[in-house]
């Protein structure tokens, strides 16, 4: 049922529990096209023609992609479960089993590796421990430089359940545009204190932008039965607005780090990114849902957290390795280099995905 407006209050059902586990596989797709845009931000090192250096220089943008993501996925987990401290504990449990044994692993290795490199000595590795590594001034640890998005999500994983837990869904609904549009004035008083770019950038009071996008459009798909047709258009407005308004804030430079970008940036993105949500939520087929739920973009998005934490590592390693000697001077060529840098990452994850996490997440998904 619905009103002539598309919008009535959801019921309270004892189908939220499946609700929470409804696979999207269009997201799949989405997370793909994120972790994509992020190894390309990692080709700027090579000698780019025009186009794909102007791709390259968005792929930043992909980080907060996840982050609507995360927001959107965990906050609809946690509406869809009874409050208590049973619910926060499985909740706490499955999130560990999921992003703690890989982590450790690659930091464990990245240990190993830089113990005695002049970037390892002077790495903080108990900050490491405790995802606290996002608060350091500037990047330090080559092959770890990705994960201050991890802590800021692992932060998030923490604190977020008691505000959903607690608080109704109509202060839900108004407390979290609230918290959205604070933020600028945040980084804005942020940009005039003693905080560096970095610290704007990675630290993460500075950087919930997308978290809190995404954890709204949750409270609003489970709060309002909204028509599909209705999703859409408030998905078209966002995205329009959204990513036309950082067109217009980034005109003079993609650069996070120039200028007011900072400050605006990640707002408009997170509007933008929130819209495009929408648009892959709606409940009918479409053109967009079918070209996100490619099969092997699906894929690479299942894989893509172990992507995010081998990039670094494996284009360090690749960058090793006497490739000139096989190759010669097409060993530099953007055109090889490329597709060699994010195949061989992908080639690790999918093994990682494979004879590593698959055996937990099973073990996870046991904990529902």
């Amino acid at each position: 049922m619905s009103t002539t407006t598309g919008v009535e209050p959801a019921p309270v059902t004892s189908g939220r529990s499946e609700e929470a586990r409804r696979f999207y596989p269009q997201l799949d797709g989405l997370r793909a096209l994120a972790i994509l845009l992020v190894l390309m931000n990692h080709m700027l090192d090579l000698k780019l023609p025009g186009v794909v250096a102007y791709v390259a220089s968005l792929g930043w943008m992909g980080v907060d992609v996840f982050f609507v993501l995360s927001g959107f996925l965990i906050t609809k987990i946690l509406l869809s479960s009874k409050p208590g401290p049973r619910a926060f504990g499985l909740f706490v449990l499955r999130r560990t089993l999921r992003t703690w044994p890989l982590y450790f692993a690659v930091l464990f290795i990245a240990w190993l590796i830089l113990r005695h490199d002049p970037s390892g000595i002077e790495t903080n590795w108990l900050q490491h421990v405790f995802f606290l590594q996002n608060y350091t001034p500037w990047f330090i640890t080559r092959t770890l430089g990705p994960t201050w998005s991890l802590c800021i999500e692992e932060h998030f994983y923490f604190i977020w359940p008691f505000f959903v837990f607690l608080l109704p869904r109509r202060v839900l609904f108004w407390v979290l545009p609230a918290l959205f549009f604070m933020l600028p004035v945040v980084r804005y008083w942020g940009l005039h204190q003693a905080f560096t770019f970095k610290q704007l950038y990675t630290e993460t009071q500075f950087h919930l932008d997308g978290l809190v996008a995404g954890s709204f459009v949750a409270v609003l798909i489970s709060r309002y039965a909204l028509r599909p047709r209705t999703v859409s258009w408030i998905g078209a407005v966002c995205f329009a607005m959204g990513i036309g308004t950082a067109f217009a804030g980034f005109r003079h430079s993609w650069d996070i780090m120039f200028g007011q970008n900072v400050v605006f940036g990640f707002t408009s993105l997170a509007i933008g990114f929130a819209g495009l949500l929408l648009l892959l939520l709606r409940n009918e087929a479409s053109f967009l849902i079918n070209v996100f739920s490619i099969r092997p973009l699906r894929y690479i998005g299942r894989i893509s957290y172990g992507i995010y934490l081998f990039q670094d590592g494996s284009i360090s390693l690749l960058n090793h390795l006497p490739l000139h000697r096989v190759l010669g001077e097409a060993a530099t060529s953007w055109m090889l280099a490329i597709p060699l840098r994010i195949g061989f990452t992908i080639g690790l994850a999918a093994l990682s995905y494979r004879f590593f996490e698959s055996p937990i997440l099973r073990m996870k998904d046991r904990l529902r």
